[in-house]
């Protein structure tokens, strides 16, 4: 049977030995529980969800379409400033790598991003944000603006947010409600 264990250990930034010592067993077992050289018994479906924070139904393979919501428009600055501004928020729907998708489409180029571009990310809350340190992410700042930056780690539970243009301002020992790491990029042609 198929398995979308792979996909979620990743999304995490796992190795294959990091989900075996969390659900007690070999980095071996774990492969051959994600290639489908092993039957995966409900009881392995239980004990992997629980460990990667899905539902066990979550690990079983198939495409999911997604509805990701358009948080709105991105300057040069990397900030957003077009939040919408409509009752009904605007989405867009595609297949992507991530449990909690948000996006932004860039009015201007940012770093390696092109103009029009619609950048995607996982949105991680807590413990999990730590796994987009050194990655670029959309970063909603407490009390502040969603921004596009370089995630380093600063003082304490806060962040140090670097542009990725030259010259930008960088926001030292940031508090933040979430950081989504980028996972994807859709270019319109």
């Amino acid at each position: 049977m198929e398995t979308r264990i792979r996909h979620f250990r990743k999304l995490r930034g796992w190795t294959l030995q990091d989900l075996a010592e969390r659900i007690g067993t070999t980095a071996q077992t774990v492969q051959r529980l994600e290639t489908s050289n092993m039957t995966v018994s409900t009881d392995w479906l239980e004990r992997i969800g629980e460990a990667l924070g899905v539902p066990p139904i979550s690990l079983l393979a198939g495409t999911e379409r997604r509805e990701i919501a358009l948080l709105g428009a991105l300057g040069r600055d990397g900030i957003l400033h077009d939040a919408g501004g409509s009752a009904e928020q605007p989405t867009i729907e595609v297949d992507i790598p991530a449990e909690r998708p948000v996006a932004v489409r860039l009015t201007d180029p940012v770093g390696p991003y092109p103009a029009g571009a619609v950048l995607i990310g996982n949105r991680l809350d807590g413990a999990a944000m730590l796994g987009a340190l050194g990655k670029d992410a959309l970063v909603q700042i407490q009390s502040g603006p969603i921004v596009l930056r370089r995630v380093v780690r600063g003082e304490g539970d806060t962040f140090t947010l670097v542009p990725l243009e030259p010259g930008g301002d960088i926001r030292y020992d940031e508090a933040v409600d979430w950081i989504a790491r980028l996972v994807m990029r859709i270019d319109y042609l």
